[in-house]
């Protein structure tokens, strides 16, 4: 898990900056790593953070400011897809490849609506690739296509998460 002053977990926090400066709250699983990481520099820019963790499973960070405790895994994923204006998933985890494949299978599926999809550095590109051409329908796989963005650093996905700021 990545901790201070690992890049991954600097990357995090210099998003979470960045997406308070633009007016936004960061929304994560709210646990360690860059999770915590995104708090943090959410605090630092004088904003707020959402942390949604599951009914005993731990703790939010300590840079988190609201926590929404889910019931289970299914609850916490869908309230990362309603909770959020647009999705920025960063590299690496386990988790993060499942909650990057569920977004965008509801994209697919038309259970939400399309908003940025952002990945931070092309690391899961050939997840979404596998997506696209696994996806069931053409206006399916058309609405994931035109919501999905590839940046390179964390003022860019920012912006691509929220282009309307």
């Amino acid at each position: 898990m990545p901790s201070e002053p690992d890049s991954f977990y600097e990357q995090a926090r210099e998003l979470g900056r960045q997406l308070v400066r633009r007016g936004a709250r960061v929304v994560c699983g709210g646990y360690g790593g860059v999770m915590e990481a995104a708090c943090r520099g959410a605090a630092e820019a004088g904003g707020t953070s959402v942390g949604i963790v599951i009914t005993g499973r731990g703790s939010p960070n300590l840079w988190v400011t609201e926590a929404i405790t889910a019931l289970d895994l299914a609850d916490r994923l869908r309230r990362f897809r309603e909770l959020t204006e647009g999705w920025i998933f960063l590299p690496h985890g386990l988790g993060t490849m499942l909650e990057l494949v569920w977004i965008a299978e509801s994209v697919v599926k038309g259970d939400a609506r399309p908003r940025p999809l952002v990945l931070l550095s092309g690391f899961w590109r050939p997840v979404l690739e596998t997506a696209l051409a696994e996806a069931s329908g053409a206006s399916g796989a058309g609405a994931l296509a035109a919501a999905l963005r590839v940046v390179e650093t964390p003022a860019e996905a920012a912006a691509a998460a929220m282009p309307s700021a």
